[in-house]
């Protein structure tokens, strides 16, 4: 579960921004979106708006970086710190760029904090925190090619170290410690593990090619889908998943068949591959006990005079499909302790539609946290979706993002928000000059 995240010198956030997933605990309404069964209540999702390129999207942008930067040996090199550091500082920016994230993971709230320059690691430390009741304590901490930690290693151990930073300068520790481990504290393997599996990043044309295969092996979460549709008048009656052996569909000469056979046949010769077009999964070709199997997503929907048609995803639209790669996620955030940030979230989705998923969610008990930009004002809706505390806007001055919660303003719970950013109470708008001028 993520806490908060404070960073510095990182493309559009030259000033020191935080965004934290606190909840304003004088605030009474949906009381379900506060998790309070940790030390820290943490709220269960929130929403950032703001302008075209004002930074919204930077945002995740640092998830991604942090992410990569743990769990990846060659994530990055010394150009890639200069083109992601600030650019419109109007001189030569030598300031490291400086990220520090909070999260809880298995019982345990920790602290991680890094500060990259071009020329290798400035400082990295991981701490367990105190959460303000006893004194953070210290892990182990980096500064170049110098590791410190509570538990002595030996000499051999600590000179190998030393070589391997200095042909790897960029190298985060967890990640050296995924090669061979050096830190003799079991606390790194269960953060180096929340940052590998339980945080995660969509961006805007994000699909799973494996889609079709992850709802056949998982009843569970078909069943999840199907529930789902029902709640937000998708209309779709159910969701079906087709099989039949690809062997059987190459001897088939039926029109369905052979529509089938002019992507296969064209496919790449390895076994579990997909066909995406146009963010749509139209199958997935798996191995199943040395057969290869073609899987087809099937929607049921009602025709003329009750008439139960079977479509297939190609005649579904953009914002059905939308919907369908966003299923797994809610999912996960439903099912498990992870984060999730989606970019734009309402990309080809209706704004009714788009409510009515939000609310599903809302409505829905979760255990995970879900995170997003957005556009559509219609979500700014306090009384139906939203707590004040679950918005945020950018805005930028100077080239410089400047992030801000809703709940910095102490609106009444009565006042309608969305009017209010509309009409610019509360900035992160685009500023749209005289146009005859």
């Amino acid at each position: 579960m993520l806490l908060r995240l404070k960073v510095k010198n990182f493309l559009s956030f030259y000033e020191e921004t935080t965004f934290d997933m606190f909840p304003n605990l004088k605030r009474t309404t949906f009381e379900n979106h506060i998790y309070r069964d940790m030390e820290i209540p943490l709220l269960k999702q929130a929403a950032i708006y703001g302008a075209n390129g004002s930074g919204k999207s930077n945002l995740l942008e640092v998830i991604k970086f942090i992410k990569l930067f743990a769990k990846e040996n060659d994530f990055i090199n010394g150009d890639d710190i200069s083109l992601n550091k600030f650019q419109l500082a109007g001189k030569i920016n030598s300031e490291p760029i400086s990220v520090s994230i909070e999260f809880f993971h298995k019982e345990i709230y920790f602290i991680y904090e890094v500060e990259i320059n071009d020329n290798g690691i400035q400082k990295e430390e991981l701490y367990q925190s105190g959460i303000g009741k006893k004194n953070n304590e210290l892990i182990y901490s980096r500064h170049l090619d110098s590791i410190t930690q509570a538990n002595t290693i030996s000499e051999d151990l600590e000179n190998s170290i030393r070589k391997y930073i200095k042909v790897n300068p960029l190298s985060s520790s967890f990640a050296i410690d995924s090669v061979f481990t050096f830190i003799k504290d079991e606390r790194v393997k269960v953060a180096y593990d929340w940052f590998k599996d339980k945080i995660e990043v969509l961006s805007l044309r994000s699909v799973n090619p494996s889609i079709i295969s992850l709802m056949s092996n998982n009843s569970d979460l078909l069943l999840f889908t199907n529930k789902l549709f029902t709640k937000i008048g998708l209309g779709i009656e159910k969701l079906e998943i087709n099989e039949k052996s690809l062997n059987e569909i190459m001897l088939d000469d039926s029109d369905e068949s052979n529509r089938i056979k002019k992507h296969i046949l064209n496919r790449p010769k390895d076994r579990n591959v997909s066909l995406v077009d146009n963010d749509k999964v139209l199958y997935n070709i798996v191995d199943e006990n040395g057969e290869d199997i073609v899987k087809r997503f099937a929607f049921k929907q009602l025709g003329i005079d009750g008439y139960l048609g079977n479509l297939e995803y190609g005649a579904q639209s953009d914002g059905t499909a939308r919907v369908l790669n966003l299923i797994p996620v809610l999912y996960e955030i439903v099912n498990n302790n992870c984060v999730f940030f989606i970019d734009e979230i309402e990309n080809s989705i209706h704004p009714t539609l788009m409510i009515a998923l939000l609310k599903f969610f809302s409505e829905t008990n979760t255990k995970g946290q879900l995170i997003f930009t957005t556009h559509e004002t219609e979500l700014l809706n306090q009384k139906e979706l939203m707590r004040p505390d679950e918005v945020w806007f950018t805005e930028k001055k100077n080239g410089n993002t400047h992030l801000y919660s809703l709940n910095d303003f102490k609106e009444h719970n009565t006042l309608n928000i969305k009017n209010g950013y509309l009409e610019g109470r509360y900035g992160a708008i685009p500023f749209i000059g005289n146009l005859n001028e």
